[in-house]
């Protein structure tokens, strides 16, 4: 294990898919760093033996394997079904460690407690357990955001019992009882077939309509379509149109099943990759109800004057984007929106940035990956070439944060919403304009001046 109290290093907080791309790309451009993990072992959300895991006995990728691996290291052996069980994904992770060789750089059981920045621009990082904080250059926030569950709340008081989806972990928490699952997001679609599957009486509440999203289309996996379809040289309102189309065509709108139509377009929410929920419906085995209104006892009062009888309600209501060892502040504005540019790059602190702090129609792991790239080269191009990383920054400070999908639904699952095609494809071609810093890493001699950053392309 190399020293981790040096000034020229760098520190990356967690080690799940966001910590390990990030890694990754930082050992293979010579970023000196340390990543710290909290839990005893890495995988992060994907991991079930840990508090940081958040997947259940039954959770498999909602997407396939084609469309979510790293691009260096695809999930293409034919041992991979195409959608992988959590514990396949977490031994993926272990083969991506050992690939990359970043098993020397990570240290497990070290929560970080603190960070602060300070006057000369280094980074204090408290780790528990150790007397005093640690120097870095700069810190990489790649801990996630789906570690502070939101609970609604309701008038009166419920007799049942309450979890949250984060807690949930086996069917046998939901068998054999009258089922409450709020909110219809991925979670909530599993839950549900564990609970009727269950031999459960299941409800689910819902305040919108949503689209549910097959994993496949035509017999190929959706994210496999979908790729095909984003290599049409087409605006993105025609590409939403046509998905949107299709999708009514061979599924039909939630409608038809008795279930409330969305009032947004396809991609201006994370949609919910199952058929399965129209089916329960259109089956009898799920019934439907509107947002909840109170609670008497153990009965749940809804909207539309409705009751029921409920043993264990469930919410899969979400995460609030929370980074607990840092004054918020430098993270979140006053709305809750990310500070940071393209939601990675802090706008002030320039040793400050964030990897996976999105939410995209699309692989994470990805795009985890694209934003530790550029990262990656606006280190070395503050190395190497400062004044092509000065006029960088003012590049994204002049377009702002404006990673959002327009029209994205107002609520606050939607904050980090991205779409996936639209800001890998931003990633890229912001990533090109570093020139031959592209090139360069910190272990070897700078080529010749990098491109310089011009007012034509900020204005792009």
């Amino acid at each position: 294990m190399q020293s981790s109290n040096s000034t020229d290093r760098y520190c990356i907080i967690g080690a799940g898919a966001s910590g390990l791309a990030a890694a990754k790309t930082f050992v293979k451009r010579g970023i000196p760093f340390d990543c710290l993990e909290r839990e005893a072992d890495i995988g992060g959300l994907w991991n079930f033996a840990t508090d940081s895991g958040i997947v259940y006995e039954t959770t498999h990728l909602v997407s396939s394997i084609s469309s979510t691996g790293f691009d260096d290291l695809p999930m293409l052996d034919e041992d991979y079904p195409e959608y992988p069980s959590h514990a396949r994904v977490l031994e993926y992770f272990r083969d991506f460690i050992r690939t990359f060789g970043l098993a020397p750089h990570i240290e497990l059981g070290k929560a970080v407690t603190s960070v602060r920045p300070r006057a000369d621009k280094l980074w204090e990082v408290a780790v528990a357990g150790e007397p005093e904080p640690r120097l870095y250059r700069g810190v990489v926030v790649a801990s996630g955001h789906h570690d502070a569950p939101r609970t609604p709340t309701y008038a009166g008081t419920f007799a049942g019992e309450t979890l949250h989806s984060r807690r949930y972990k086996s069917p046998t928490q939901v068998r054999d009882r009258r089922v409450l699952v709020v909110g219809c997001g991925n979670s909530a679609a599993d839950i549900v077939s564990d609970a009727v599957h269950g031999r459960s009486t299941v409800f689910l509440s819902i305040r919108r309509g949503y689209w549910f999203v097959p994993k496949f289309i035509m017999g190929f996996p959706t994210g496999d379509v979908l790729s095909y379809v984003e290599m049409i040289p087409l605006p993105r309102l025609a590409k939403r149109w046509l998905f949107q189309g299709t999708l009514w065509l061979l599924q039909g709108p939630p409608s038809r099943y008795r279930m409330p139509d969305p009032d947004y377009a396809i991609d201006q929410a994370h949609p919910t990759m199952t058929d399965e929920i129209p089916r329960l419906v259109a089956h009898g085995k799920l019934t439907v109800k509107p947002e909840i209104a109170g609670f008497d006892g153990r009965r749940v009062l809804f909207k539309d004057g409705t009751a029921e009888i409920i043993d264990t309600i469930v919410f899969a209501t979400g995460y609030r984007p929370a980074i607990p060892f840092m004054d918020e502040s430098l993270m979140f504005a006053a709305d809750g929106q990310p500070r940071l540019l393209l939601n990675a790059v802090h706008p002030e602190h320039d040793g400050l940035f964030a990897v996976g702090l999105v939410q995209a129609n699309g692989s994470m792991w990805r795009l985890a990956d694209y934003q530790g790239q550029l990262i990656s080269n606006l280190i070395i191009a503050g190395r190497r070439e400062p004044e092509l990383a000065r006029r960088f920054r003012e590049l994204l400070a002049a377009r702002g944060n404006s990673t959002r999908v327009h029209g994205v639904v107002a609520s606050d699952r939607h904050r980090l919403e991205v779409n996936y095609y639209d800001y890998r494809r931003l990633l890229k071609r912001l990533m090109r304009r570093f020139g031959p810093v592209r090139k360069m890493n910190l272990g070897s001699s700078p080529p010749a001046a990098a491109a310089e950053v011009t007012p034509a392309e900020a204005a792009e």
